[in-house]
């Protein structure tokens, strides 16, 4: 499926910070939005992410110093610092944007992107894409089983 240019925003979804360094899930994911801002000069991008235990900084501000480190205007990121999870990623981060009646990309893990852009139309986003980011590691094996109980519990507590 080709990637859709010029949305209005990016939603990169959060993953674990280890102290202040970028674990891989999350490093791959700002990598792919980085590449997708540069690629699309008038696109913004939402860093969803809250800070959790273990965390010294906000999944949201290690993206942010990521990108901006890598050439990215700070004028083109929003942080939202206060989801904990997949739906609250989502949910926050429209309300930050403030209106659904916008073009959205969902940046995250290539095993994530359904569960993602499913939850974001159930957010009422009808203009919504994945844009996945490569995961190449073994923990590929526990992530994936992980996820498939993830998207029966969301179906299930009605998020999808």
């Amino acid at each position: 499926m080709k990637e859709k240019k010029n949305l209005d925003y990016i939603i990169v979804l959060g993953a674990h910070v280890d102290g202040t360094r970028l674990t891989l899930a999350l490093l791959e994911r700002t990598r792919r939005a980085c590449q997708y801002l540069k690629e699309n000069p008038y696109t913004k991008a939402v860093l969803s992410g809250g800070k959790g235990a273990g965390e010294a900084i906000s999944e949201a501000e290690a993206m942010y110093e990521y990108l901006i480190s890598h050439g990215i205007s700070g004028e083109r990121l929003i942080k939202e610092e206060r989801s904990t999870n997949t739906k609250e990623n989502l949910a926050f981060s429209f309300k930050t944007i403030g209106t659904l009646d916008v073009s959205v990309g969902v940046v995250t893990n290539n095993f994530h992107v359904f569960r993602g852009v499913a939850i974001g139309k159930k957010c009422g986003c009808r203009e919504i894409y994945g844009i996945p980011s490569r995961y190449r590691s073994w923990r590929l094996l526990l992530y994936i089983p992980r996820e498939i109980l993830a998207i029966i519990k969301d179906k299930l507590m009605g998020n999808l």
